[in-house]
């Protein structure tokens, strides 16, 4: 009993996170959800993110790298929403990477740009199984798993990049994915500097 009861669990608290995030995905969509847009600073952020996931990354025994081009890289977007997408990119990074293999975060600003007009750019690269070539144009669709087996991801319902590339384009930024199948992804998205 409790073996299946724990099964059962597990599929509530699937479904309430599709639920939850078919409703994010609608308010988005019919501009419900507002944007605040407020300055602030994104390494910060991201060192908090990857503290969440010390435990993870510990069992996983991962190879972190941590890269900032200044100890203060201050944005402008919406808070919440970003920290949404950097933890679901964060999240993913760690649970597709191969034992022992590397994790990297590195914040850097576009180069040829001055001033105001510069971005930040923010990149999530991981070793692990990556994607194939013919699923990259899919992988920011609705309810896209790469995992299709379900072997590794047995919790995610497939909304996580799209949302994340919904909400990147409600700031009027980019985000991109590029991997190296059976090697290593990379996400990448920019950000409006202060």
């Amino acid at each position: 009993q409790p073996y299946y009861l724990e099964l059962i669990a597990g599929e509530v608290r699937r479904l309430s996170r599709l639920v939850a995030s078919l409703l994010d995905i609608s308010r988005i969509q019919a501009g419900e959800r507002k944007f605040t847009m407020t300055a602030f600073d994104l390494c910060e952020m991201a060192r908090q993110i990857l503290i969440s996931f010390e435990q993870k990354i510990e069992a996983k025994g991962l190879d972190v790298e941590f890269q900032c081009e200044e100890d203060n890289m201050f944005v402008l977007a919406d808070k919440d929403a970003i920290h949404q997408i950097l933890y679901n990119i964060c999240d993913n990074a760690v649970k597709f990477s191969t034992v022992g293999g590397k994790l990297r975060m590195s914040f850097s600003w576009s180069a040829g740009e001055t001033g105001r007009n510069r971005k930040a750019v923010v990149k999530v690269y991981n070793e692990g199984q990556g994607i194939p070539s013919e699923d990259i144009p899919f992988v920011f669709d609705r309810f896209y798993k790469s995992d299709k087996s379900r072997g590794l991801d047995k919790s995610g319902v497939g909304l996580g990049m799209f949302i994340s590339k919904t909400i990147i384009e409600a700031h009027g930024e980019t985000i991109s994915v590029a991997s190296d199948y059976g090697k290593n992804c990379e996400f990448t998205f920019t950000l409006a500097r202060t």
